[in-house]
C-alpha cells in the first residue's frame, strides 16, 4: 500500500543530478522528435478542426500552440498541443504516450512561466516515469476493459510533471494524483467504429493533468490512495494489476530507458514489418499488382482484433490495422509519413492487397520485455527471381543485414522493441 504517496515522493524528492546522463539526452531527442510529430500534425484536417475550437475558445495569451501564430491559456495550449503530436500516429511512445500528454503540460507551464531547460527535463523525466509505471502495472486496461492507455494514465503523468514545476511538497503531489485519478477517460471503440477521438485523447490527458496540478495548487485535496485503493485506479481500470512493477525499482530502475521512437506513421506493433518492407523494395522492387500472396507472422500481440480490419473507412482505421499496413507498406515509400492519407484508404490495389493478406500468430514469439513483438512477413511475387532475409535489430540502430538467394520468393522478418529500428535512409535515433 501506499504506492501513490510513494510515487509523489519520488517526484518531489528527485532532482536534474539524480537523472542518468543517457536518460537526458535520450529525453533531449524525443523532444525533437515530438515536435516533428507535431509538424506532422498541423497537415492533418482532424486536428485542425479541434484546434479550431480551441482558438475559438479564447484564453490569456499565457502559451503558444505549435505552428500557430496565437496563443492561449496553459490548459488549453496544453490540449492543442497534445492534438497535434498525437494527430498522426508518429509521436513517440516513451512512457506510454507521454511525449502527448506530459510534454505539452510542462511546455505550456514552462513557457508560462519562463523556467529553463534543466527545469523543464527533469519535470519531463518524472512525468514520463509515472506515466510508464502505471501503464505497466495495469493488465487487460485496453484488451479486456477497452479503454485507451494513454487517455487514462496520461493525466497522472501530466500532473507529476506540473507539480515539480511548482515546487510541490509529496502531499502537495499526493493532492495532484489524487484529483487526476478522476479524469481519466479514453475509451477504445474508435478501433472498430473509427472516428476522430482517438486523436483528443493525448490533448485532453495533458490538459486535465495540468489541471488537476493547478487544483491542488490551489488547496484542492484528491484521495492520497487513488491508484491502489479498493475503488482506485488500478481496480476500476484493470485486471488483477501488477503492483510490484508500480515502485520496484523506483530512481534506479528507469522504465522509459530505453526510449521508443517511432519509424513509421502507424501503429508500434506494425514498425518491424514496415521496416522489413522497406528493406525488401529497395533491394527488389516490387510491382504491387505482381503480389500473388504476403503472409506476416509475429505475436498474439500484434494480431488483435483491433489490429486486424480488412477494409477501415478512414486513416486511423488503416493505421490501427496490421493487414491494412502492410498492404499500404507494399505499395508506398513509408519512410514519407504522408502518404499514409486517404488516397491510400481508398486505393483498391491497397484493399484487394489487404483482404488477402495472411496473418499467422506465433506463440513462440512473445517476449518478456514490454513492447518487444518480434515480427515476420513473407511476400510472393509473379516472377519473382530471388529471396531476401533480413534480420532487423531494435532500438534505431542500423539494421545488421544477411542475404541469401533461393528462388522464387521474396521474403523479409523484424523484430520491434518499443518501435521498431529507423529506417537506415533516416537519421539514427534510439528507438
Amino acid at each position: 500500500m501506499n504506492e501513490t504517496r510513494t510515487l509523489a515522493r519520488f517526484v518531489a524528492e528527485t532532482t536534474f543530478t539524480d537523472l542518468p546522463r543517457r536518460l537526458v539526452e535520450n529525453l533531449k531527442i524525443t523532444v525533437l522528435d515530438t515536435v516533428g510529430a507535431a509538424l506532422v500534425g498541423t497537415r492533418q484536417p482532424w486536428a485542425q478542426r479541434i484546434v479550431a475550437v480551441v482558438k475559438a475558445l479564447g484564453g490569456a495569451p499565457e502559451a503558444s500552440v505549435i505552428h500557430q501564430g496565437w496563443r492561449t491559456d496553459v490548459s488549453r495550449a496544453a490540449c492543442a498541443n497534445g492534438v497535434l503530436i498525437g494527430a498522426f500516429e508518429c509521436e513517440p511512445l516513451t512512457g506510454s504516450h507521454a511525449s502527448g500528454t506530459v510534454l505539452p503540460a510542462a511546455l505550456a507551464v514552462c513557457e508560462c512561466r519562463r523556467l529553463d531547460g534543466v527545469a523543464f527535463l527533469t519535470a519531463l523525466a518524472l512525468g514520463f516515469e509515472v506515466s510508464a509505471r502505471i501503464a505497466r502495472t495495469a493488465v487487460g486496461l485496453e484488451t479486456v476493459r477497452g479503454f485507451h492507455n494513454p487517455g487514462t494514465q496520461g493525466p497522472f503523468g501530466a500532473a507529476a510533471a506540473v507539480g515539480k514545476l511548482y515546487g510541490f511538497d509529496e502531499a502537495r503531489l499526493t493532492d495532484a494524483l489524487g484529483i487526476a485519478g478522476s479524469s481519466c477517460a479514453g475509451l477504445l471503440e474508435f478501433a472498430w467504429s473509427g472516428g476522430d477521438t482517438k486523436r483528443l485523447h493525448l490533448g485532453r490527458a495533458a490538459q486535465l493533468g495540468l489541471e488537476s496540478a493547478l487544483l491542488a495548487r490551489q488547496g484542492v485535496r484528491g484521495p492520497a490512495t487513488v491508484l491502489e485503493g479498493r475503488y482506485g485506479y488500478f481496480n476500476a481500470f484493470s485486471t488483477p494489476p501488477r503492483m510490484e512493477k508500480l515502485v520496484g525499482g523506483l530512481g534506479t530502475e528507469w522504465a522509459i530507458e530505453p526510449p521508443s521512437l517511432k519509424s513509421y506513421a502507424t501503429h508500434v506493433t506494425q514498425q518491424a514489418v514496415v521496416q522489413a518492407i522497406q528493406e525488401l523494395k529497395r533491394e527488389h522492387p516490387l510491382d504491387p499488382r505482381a503480389i500473388t500472396r504476403v503472409v506476416v507472422r509475429g505475436a498474439e500481440r500484434i494480431m488483435e482484433e483491433r489490429h486486424a480490419a480488412r477494409e477501415p473507412g478512414d486513416v486511423l482505421g488503416g493505421q490501427y490495422s496490421l493487414p491494412f499496413t502492410t498492404a499500404v507498406a507494399l505499395t508506398r515509400d513509408m519512410s514519407n509519413p504522408l502518404v499514409y492519407d486517404l488516397s491510400a484508404v481508398n486505393d483498391p490495389i491497397v484493399r484487394d492487397l489487404a483482404r488477402r493478406i495472411e496473418l499467422v500468430a506465433e506463440h513462440a514469439a512473445a517476449h518478456d520485455s514490454p513492447g518487444f513483438w518480434p515480427a515476420g512477413s513473407a511476400t510472393r511475387c509473379r516472377r519473382a527471381p530471388t529471396r531476401a532475409r533480413r534480420r532487423i535489430p531494435s532500438r534505431g540502430r542500423r539494421p545488421a543485414r544477411s542475404f541469401g538467394a533461393t528462388p522464387p520468393r521474396s521474403s523479409t522478418r523484424g523484430r520491434s522493441r518499443g518501435s521498431s529500428a529507423r529506417s537506415p535512409d533516416s537519421s539514427t535515433r534510439p528507438t
